[in-house]
């Protein structure tokens, strides 16, 4: 596997810290010994508050091995508490933040592919997949986050080189988030999709709660907010086009490394879902079922009124324009999300979350069956933050 350090990021750690990210990486965090990984998990858990250390660096890094901490396989699998705390540094403005960190995770996996390409290690899709992710990369870098002040995305990037600690977190957020479960390459593009992925639920979910909240008082500044989700749904289906660059073959060379992982506990999409559509009562059972979505079936959630009720009546033409755009695009992801299913995961194969896959990914490609509630505040502020366990 290609480990050469994307953005200069190991300059931020201490040579300790070097070797505790070379360690989790160099065979994959599933392959470590049982005393190494017990060696982590009490390295961590010393460190934790109440214990008088403020080892930062550490403390991200080793997270998603703690024995203390009770954190949902799919969680450790995909380090969003490193995410979770990048977004900590913009509280307020968290949609700025998390494309920067979108576009942190798409620079961080451009450049491992590059070097694996000089290297001569990467895939035969190698060059499709980079010309791919540069499109990614560079439509997150034209992303329009002031629109008063024409502010982009790519405005922040260089405001994060000449910002010591912009710099900093930037590069700890790269560092600290690259772990895959095996030593195969492609795991690296899959990880980094889910990653890329949660990040744009965030991002929808966050904007279309905005949108809602602004549409009467401040309708130009709603219709801006809801042309940045499109633009972010459109990115989302960018992802999976460059997560398809990776072929059914090299998808299961690694899988059965990823053990209990699934998107099905993922809070991020099912809330991002709940925002634009509403409460799905065929999920009920699902929630459930895991024990960290069981909030998701409260009644503050199910009252929650979603941006397609919001916006089922409205005059504006350009709110309504860019609302059909944006269904349009997640109607496209959904169908995408089904067809890697069914592709990837061999019919009689179960997926990751005790689901039958394709089959359960088909259930919900329609959204018919969603209840919206009439409260445009139920479920905050669950509904407007980046949410990990």
């Amino acid at each position: 596997m290609t480990t050469v350090p994307a953005l200069d990021t190991e300059r931020f750690l201490t040579p300790q810290q070097r070797e505790i990210a070379q360690l989790q990486r160099m065979r994959g965090r599933a392959c470590l010994e049982p005393a190494e990984a017990d060696a982590l998990a009490a390295l961590h858990d010393s460190l934790l508050p109440g214990t008088g250390s403020a080892d930062e660096a550490t403390l991200l890094l080793t997270r998603s091995v703690s024995r203390d901490l009770e954190i949902p396989e799919y969680y450790r699998y995909t380090c969003l508490h490193v995410y979770g705390w990048f977004l900590d540094f913009f509280p307020d403005d968290p949609v700025a933040g998390a494309l920067l960190a979108l576009h942190t995770t798409l620079t961080d996996l451009l450049e491992l592919e590059r070097a694996a390409w000089v290297a001569g290690t990467e895939p035969e899709c190698g060059d499709e997949r980079i010309k791919r992710l540069d499109h990614a990369t560079v439509t997150v870098r034209a992303t329009v986050v002031n629109h008063l002040l024409q502010v982009r995305i790519g405005d922040l990037v260089d405001r994060a080189a000449a910002d010591p600690e912009l710099a900093r977190r930037t590069a700890l957020l790269a560092e600290c988030t690259r772990f895959p479960r095996s030593d195969r390459h492609e795991e690296n593009v899959f990880l980094r999709s889910v990653q890329c992925c949660e990040t744009l639920f965030f991002l929808i979910r966050r904007l279309s709660v905005e949108t809602a909240a602004n549409r009467d008082e401040f309708p130009a500044r709603a219709a801006a907010r809801l042309e940045t989700a499109v633009v972010c749904a459109g990115l989302l289906n960018d992802v999976f086009s460059i997560l398809r660059t990776m072929t059914p073959e090299g998808f299961m060379t690694f899988r059965d490394f990823t053990g209990a992982a699934s998107a099905v506990q993922s809070l991020n999409y099912h809330t991002m879902e709940i925002s634009l559509y509403g409460y799905d009562p065929r999920k009920t059972e699902v929630f459930k079922n895991v024990d960290h979505l069981e909030v998701l079936n409260d009644e503050g959630v199910r009252a929650h009124r979603p941006l397609s009720a919001a916006l089922a009546s409205t005059a504006d033409q350009r709110l309504k324009k860019s609302w059909a755009e944006l269904d349009r695009s997640m109607a496209k992801w959904r169908g995408g999300h089904y067809r890697f299913a069914r592709t990837y995961l061999p019919s009689d194969t179960p997926a990751s979350g005790g689901t039958d896959g394709a089959a359960y990914v088909k259930r919900f490609v329609k959204k018919d069956a969603c209840v919206a509630g009439a409260d445009p505040f139920g479920g905050l502020p669950l509904l407007s933050g980046f949410l990990y366990r």
